[in-house]
C-alpha cells in the first residue's frame, strides 16, 4: 500500500505528514515511551475513520465501483468453476484409462503373451547370414592378400583361389586363412554384448580396434597393387606412404571391410535382441513394462489434474470471501454506515510503528539492550491494540 499521510495541527494550523513521519515525532515526544502508544494509535485510527467518509456523490460512485468488482470476481468464478468441470472430465477419463490398464496388465500376467512380429526377426538373420559369408570371405582373402601379396590377373581385394594357394602352402596356412576372419566376427559379437550393457567405453576401444586393422590391411593391399603395377611398368613412381591418401584400394578395404562390418556388428545385435524378444516369457515382460510406463505417465498427468483442480477451488474460496467482504462493504454505505477496510488500517499502523522504531534506533543506537527492550514493548502493545481494535469491529458496519 501506498505511503498514507495524516492531518495534524502545528502552531495552531493543520499540516498533512506522512504516519511514518507521526510515528518518528510521537515517539520523540514520549521519549518512545510504550505507555502513551496506545494515544497516538487512537490519533492514527480517528483520521484513518474520518478518511473513510464520503459525500453522497463519493458513496454513490464507491458502490458503483464495488458493485463492478463483484461483477468481475463472480464471472472470474464461474469461468474458474468451467475449468474444474473440465478437469473432472479430463481426471474421469484419466482414472478409467488407468484402470483398464490394470485390467490389461492383470490379463497379460494371468494369459499367454502373443507371438512376436517373426517378419523383421527373419529378414534381419537373412541379412546377417549373408553379410557373415561375405565378412569371411572378404577378410580371408585380404588377409591372405595382405601377407602374401597380390597374383597378377586377380581383382586384388578378392582372391577367388586363396583357400587353394592357401592350401597349396601348408595346411597351417589353410586353417590361418580360415580362422583370421573369426577375430573379427569375434569382436562384432562383443559390440553386441557390450550395446547390451552400454559399455560404451568398451564400444569405442572394439570400433577403434577394428578400424585400425582394417586400415593396416588396406595400407598393405593398396601397396602390393601398386607395386605389381610398378614391376608391370604401369606406373614410374615408387610406393611411398603419402600415395595411401590417393589409393582407392585403401578406401575399398575400409568401406568393404570396415564399414561392413560395423553394419553387420549392429544387424547382429538387433538379431539376437529380436529373437529375445520373442521369446514367451520376454514377450510378457516388456508388454508389462510397456503397461506399467503407461499407467505412470496416466498417474502423473493425474496428479497434475488433481493439483490444478485444488489450486482452482482455492481461488474460488478466496473469491466468495472477497465477493462477500465486497457486498458487505455495499450494504454497508447503503445503510450510511462507514465500512472498516482492515487491511489498509492494518498497513497504516504499520507504517506508524515504522516511524516510532526508526525513532528508536536512532536515539539509543550505542544501547542495544535498551533497543530491543523499547522495541519488543512498543511491539507487543501495538499487537494488543490492534487486535483489540479489530475484534470490537464488525466487519462491513
Amino acid at each position: 500500500m501506498n505511503e498514507q499521510t495524516i492531518n495534524i495541527k502545528v502552531s495552531g494550523t493543520e499540516e498533512k505528514i506522512s504516519v511514518e513521519q507521526y510515528g518518528k515525532e510521537c515517539a520523540s515526544y514520549s521519549k518512545a515511551d510504550p505507555a502513551t502508544l496506545e494515544s497516538s494509535l487512537v490519533t492514527v485510527y480517528n483520521q484513518f475513520l474520518t478518511d473513510q467518509k464520503l459525500d453522497a456523490e463519493g458513496v454513490r460512485q464507491r458502490i458503483t465501483r464495488l458493485d463492478t468488482e463483484v461483477l468481475q470476481k463472480k464471472n472470474t468464478k464461474e469461468n474458474l468453476k468451467s475449468e474444474i468441470v473440465s478437469l473432472e472430465h479430463q481426471k474421469d477419463s484419466k482414472e478409467k484409462r488407468i484402470e483398464e490398464l490394470t485390467i490389461d496388465r492383470i490379463k497379460l500376467k494371468e494369459g499367454d503373451a502373443p507371438g512376436g512380429d517373426l517378419v523383421p526377426f527373419v529378414i534381419g538373420l537373412f541379412i546377417v547370414i549373408l553379410l557373415t559369408f561375405f565378412l569371411f570371405v572378404f577378410y580371408s582373402s585380404t588377409v591372405y592378400s595382405a601377407i602374401a601379396g597380390i597374383k597378377k590377373g586377380t581383382f586384388g581385394l578378392i582372391n577367388p583361389n586363396v583357400f587353394a594357394d592357401a592350401q597349396s602352402k601348408g595346411g597351417g596356412d589353410l586353417a590361418f586363412i580360415i580362422l583370421a576372419p573369426v577375430f573379427f566376427l569375434a569382436i562384432g559379437f562383443l559390440l553386441h554384448d557390450a550395446l547390451d550393457k552400454r559399455k560404451y567405453l568398451l564400444i569405442t576401444g572394439l570400433l577403434i580396434l577394428t578400424f585400425s586393422v582394417d586400415a593396416i590391411l588396406g595400407y598393405k593391399i593398396a601397396q602390393n597393387i601398386h607395386n605389381n603395377d610398378f614391376i608391370a611398368g604401369l606406373t614410374n613412381e615408387q610406393w611411398h606412404f603419402q600415395l595411401i591418401f590417393s589409393e582407392i584400394n585403401f578406401y575399398l578395404v575400409l568401406m568393404f571391410g570396415f564399414v561392413t562390418y560395423v553394419i553387420w556388428g549392429l544387424l547382429l545385435h538387433y538379431t539376437l535382441n529380436k529373437y529375445r524378444d520373442m521369446q514367451p516369457d520376454r514377450a510378457i515382460e516388456l508388454r508389462l513394462e510397456n503397461l506399467d510406463k503407461k499407467i505412470d505417465e496416466h498417474r502423473v498427468d493425474l496428479n497434475d489434474v488433481n493439483s490444478k483442480m485444488n489450486n482452482l477451488k482455492g481461488q474460488i474460496i478466496a473469491l466468495e470471501n472477497e465477493i462477500e467482504q465486497k457486498e458487505k462493504y455495499i450494504i454497508g454505505y447503503k445503510n450510511g454506515d462507514i465500512p472498516i477496510d482492515i487491511p489498509r488500517l492494518s498497513s497504516i499502523v504499520g507504517q506508524f510503528m515504522q516511524g516510532w522504531f526508526t525513532y528508536i534506533n536512532f536515539m539509543f543506537s550505542t544501547d542495544k539492550a535498551k533497543i530491543k527492550d523499547l522495541t519488543e514493548q512498543a511491539a507487543n502493545a501495538q499487537k494488543v491494540w490492534l487486535e483489540n481494535r479489530i475484534n470490537s469491529l464488525e466487519l462491513g458496519s
